[in-house]
């Protein structure tokens, strides 16, 4: 057995910091193992350790004992480009192990082999240089922008492909030397090798692996450190959805919905409190809101003393019950997804939610003392017009007039993005132009309503985010120069230019007989 040493430190000041102090981090001799791993989140500590993902691979990588797993991050502030538990290069490790959750972090990920004297085309690469491996959402709907400077891409879930990958690494001693062993292990996409590659997933997810010993950082309440939902125990209760909007990238390569059962959850929190014990639990799952215990589980947490917090739900679940445990739990702020406002508009996203669902969700919530909402919009849909779009307004106020209070509805109102997989992975991006003047006109419909906070992904980022999410292999030279040259608009606009890249061949209009990129990825076997 491996021995493991929990790093547990007093708080120290953030000017002196050089690596977050944190419980549970995993610290093992590097002379007992035969395999080094970087997992890396290509951005800052925050974002990556909100989520269940860097958790959950860390766990499950330094659960084999001839595995150590160490985490890197974008710097915060200066603890600089080494691994948190002992403070290791990137080209030190085997392997360098990339989790691509959104695609503009694709700079970030060559950035840091950059910062690391890592080579970053995969063809540059020597022998003795590790292997980078990349998996996560973005790698399995589209891995070819990323193709040049990633050497094996896993598609679809870890839990099921990852020891095959290692047990093969582990014979061939050197994890770059017989690369062409892994082309046939389903799941794994070699760029350089393979013609395509078979979409894997946990079948069930009561019997899948679920990290106990959690990490928490050590540091104050308002430090840039501290993930989002504070110190808090994160629970995976559903993977996948079957709902399949038509703009939704998890709902068609992440299906078939699975859920753990009631028992399986309840024990997770037992255990995991004597591993990490923090007074609140974080729900997750892309279709949580369609969990069937879902007002049972919530219960038993707030019974046992917790705070609980749980990601957007369907108005049609929320009932007194359910809006009692969440209050309870002290979330203040539920969030929903209409996405549409109009009837027509939720028919062409395949969205099914009702008008009066939501309204009466909001006077449920209201009643019992959860005072704050959030609502997600999407504007730039197919066959949107003004109508449509003053209608997200009007839904607003019929919200708001339940009886919600000053600042107290945050309407987040975002442009479509076009996604692989998705049938709307063919059509035309909406123009920068027409989305300002969408934003423009709602916040008029809008105006002096105090009830109101309004946010908005830039126009502009959503047009880089489209060319990323549906681009080939050129678009990596784009990717490339922006991670030579520093982030921001402007450097995007510089490497369009300087790499002769055509925005509109990606972002326009596709034919159904256009050949696409992620052709060669069969999600649905």
């Amino acid at each position: 057995m491996f021995s493991i040493q929990l790093i547990h430190r007093a708080f120290i000041s953030e000017a002196e910091m050089k690596v977050v102090p944190e419980l549970n981090a995993v610290k093992k001799d590097w002379r007992k193992v035969d395999i080094k791993i970087a997992l890396c989140y290509p951005n800052v500590y925050r974002a990556g350790m909100t989520g269940l993902t860097v958790k959950l691979l860390y766990a499950l990588l330094n659960a084999r004992g001839d595995v150590l797993c160490e985490r890197f991050f974008i710097p915060t502030m200066r603890e600089g480009w080494r691994s948190l538990e002992s403070n290791q290069p990137l080209n030190r490790f085997d392997i360098v192990a990339f989790t691509l959750q959104y695609e503009e972090d694709y700079p970030n990920v060559l950035r840091m082999l950059l910062e690391s004297d890592i080579p970053l085309r995969n063809e540059d690469r020597r022998e003795d240089d590790p292997l980078i491996i990349a998996g996560g959402p973005c790698a399995t709907g589209n891995p070819e922008p990323m193709a040049d400077y990633i050497d094996l891409f896993v598609i679809g879930e870890a839990e099921p492909v990852i020891d095959q990958i290692l047990d093969e690494i582990k014979v061939s001693r050197k994890p770059r030397k017989h690369i062409e062993n892994l082309a046939d292990i389903k799941g794994v996409y070699l760029p350089s090798i393979s013609d395509g590659a078979e979409r894997v997933w946990v079948q069930n997810l009561n019997e899948a692996f679920h990290p106990l010993a959690q990490q928490i950082p050590l540091v104050e309440d308002d430090s840039p450190y501290m993930p989002i939902f504070g110190k808090a125990f994160t629970v995976e209760v559903v993977r996948g959805c079957n709902r399949s909007c038509r703009f939704c990238l998890i709902g068609h390569i992440w299906r078939p919905k699975r859920e753990r059962s009631l028992d399986r959850v309840i024990s997770i929190i037992d255990e995991g409190a004597k591993y990490t014990p923090v007074n609140k639990i974080v729900l997750i799952g892309a279709s949580l809101f369609a969990y069937q215990h879902l007002e049972d589980l919530c219960e038993f947490i707030v019974s046992r003393g917790f705070e609980l917090s749980v990601s957007s739900l369907n108005p049609e679940i929320i009932t007194e019950r359910l809006a009692d445990s969440l209050r309870k739990g002290n979330q203040r702020t539920v969030t929903v997804a209409p996405d549409a406002a109009t009837v027509k508009m939720r028919s062409v996203i395949g969205k099914r939610m009702k008008e009066d669902a939501l309204i009466r969700a909001a006077k449920i919530l209201l009643s019992r003392g959860v005072k704050q909402l959030k609502m997600y919009f999407i504007i730039g849909l197919p066959e949107e017009t003004p109508e449509d779009i003053i209608a997200i307004a009007d839904l607003s106020k019929k919200v708001a007039d339940v009886g919600y209070g000053s600042q107290s509805i945050h309407l987040s109102i975002n442009p479509l993005i076009p996604k692989p997989h998705t049938p709307f992975q063919r059509i035309r991006t909406p123009s920068v132009p027409y989305l300002r003047g969408c934003l423009k006109l709602v916040k008029k419909e809008l105006k002096n309503d105090g009830r109101f906070i309004i946010s908005t992904l830039d126009p502009r980022h959503a047009q880089i985010q489209a060319l990323l999410s549906l681009g080939d292999r050129e678009v990596g030279r784009a990717i490339e120069f922006v991670a030579r040259h520093g982030g921001g608009l402007g450097t995007w606009r510089r490497a369009l230019k300087e790499c002769r890249i055509n925005l509109e061949k990606y972002i326009g209009e596709k034919s159904c007989e256009e050949p696409m990129p992620w052709d060669k990825i069969r999600i649905y076997p």
